[in-house]
């Protein structure tokens, strides 16, 4: 029994349609979704009062290393942007990468300390350890705890990560792979993890609008 299968030519040129049009949708749907999930950071940014008074003083003092930046929320605010990224046609498909971005190094620093030490660094202590002259040592779960901590206060970095509020985590959505401890912060990644399934949402609207257009545009007719 011969199959006879007419409107080949339609889908292909319905298939060329399809990838350019659910490209153009896809950008028109993230853009502004996007766009709000950097303001909503910027609008995270604490003043420079408060548990962050003393971050936000400047160095008292020049000196020969490079000092820890320095606090200031206009400076934070005005470090997160938006870039609509790259947006590529190719053999196989297409590419579109939108992305939000923070580059000032306090803003870098409030948005993921604590994230390896939720409490800070463990700090060395003092270990019952006899050594051969019959005396105890000190020891330390870091290696080269010593050079490391030879801060007149041992305990600044705990100190300083228990002042600033918890990382917020992503949440759970179908079908797409979960962060780790990378996309854990405090700015960005926290208006990404409220924000998230709304712009996962708009990209499956999208898709699903191209669908419907294309069933609509495209017939396979079935021979008599």
């Amino acid at each position: 029994m011969p199959v006879n299968v007419i409107g080949v030519k339609d889908v292909l040129k319905g298939l060329e349609f399809i990838d350019e049009d659910m490209r153009q949708r896809i950008r028109t749907a993230i853009d502004p979704a996007m766009r709000g999930v950097a303001l909503k950071a910027k609008s995270f940014v604490p003043g420079n009062g408060g548990v962050l008074s003393g971050w936000a003083k400047p160095a008292s003092e020049a000196t020969s290393y490079r000092p820890f930046p320095r606090f200031n929320s206009s400076d934070v605010r005005s470090g997160i942007g938006y870039n609509p990224g790259e947006n590529k046609i190719q053999k196989n498909g297409f590419q579109v990468s939108n992305y939000v971005y923070n580059v000032s190094a306090a803003g870098g620093i409030y948005e993921t300390a604590g994230r390896l030490n939720p409490q800070g660094r463990a700090v060395f202590q003092m270990t019952p350890s006899k050594g051969a002259s019959g005396t105890y040592s000190k020891r330390s779960p870091r290696s080269k705890a010593f050079q490391e901590y030879n801060s007149n206060n041992p305990f600044a970095g705990q100190q300083f990560v228990v002042a600033l509020e918890p990382v917020t985590s992503q949440p759970k959505i179908k079908d797409v792979r979960a962060g780790g401890r990378k996309t854990k912060g405090r700015l960005i990644y926290k208006a990404w993890a409220q924000d998230s399934p709304k712009v996962y949402d708009a990209i499956l609207r999208a898709i699903n609008a191209t669908a419907i257009d294309f069933n609509k545009k495209t017939e396979i007719k079935k021979a008599a």
